[in-house]
């Protein structure tokens, strides 16, 4: 049994009196784990005494109380409040449809200048792509590793140095 499984049978315990399943398996884990027989025991012995006191009573404005704090309690806007700044504008279905079309032509022109701006981006890297084809032909390149080893020559011999010390 795991310890969370023993928490929850511990939990229950608070609430009301354990049935004979969780019983068996609160032995079960006792049984597997006796250090936590003495905080079982305690515990026990709490919720009994618990268990026997008697219900705290219910004060005699209880209701005055709830629905105070239920008057005082904030109120949530309703979801047009959030369009107060719009209230200068007059009813009707005409103001609207001018602002959603406005709305609509801003969109579409902010996404034809995006698609302009990547198309430009586009047009740089494909001008950068065509100077690398100005390059020499690879048949330049059949002699690179002597050409290569030109620029590697030693400066100094360290055998001919060795023979003469």
């Amino acid at each position: 049994m795991r310890d969370e499984h023993y928490q929850k049978i511990k939990e229950a315990g608070w609430r009301r009196a354990l049935n004979s399943d969780e019983e068996a398996a609160l032995q079960k884990f006792l049984a597997a784990h006796p250090e936590a027989r003495q905080a079982w025991g305690e515990e026990a012995a709490l919720n009994r005494l618990l268990q026997r006191w008697p219900a705290p009573p219910v004060s005699s404005n209880f209701t005055a109380h709830l629905l105070q704090a239920v008057q005082n309690a904030p109120v949530r806007r309703p979801w047009r409040d959030w369009f107060a700044p719009a209230q200068w504008l007059p009813e009707g279905r005409a103001w609207r449809v001018a602002i959603c079309s406005m709305m609509v032509c801003l969109g579409l022109f902010s996404f034809r200048e995006s698609q302009v701006i990547h198309r430009a981006r586009m047009a740089r890297e494909l001008a950068g792509v065509s100077r690398l084809a100005a390059l020499p032909p690879m048949e330049w390149l059949k002699d690179f590793d002597t050409i290569n080893g030109i620029s590697q020559v030693k400066v100094a011999d360290d055998d001919l140095l060795a023979a003469l010390e």
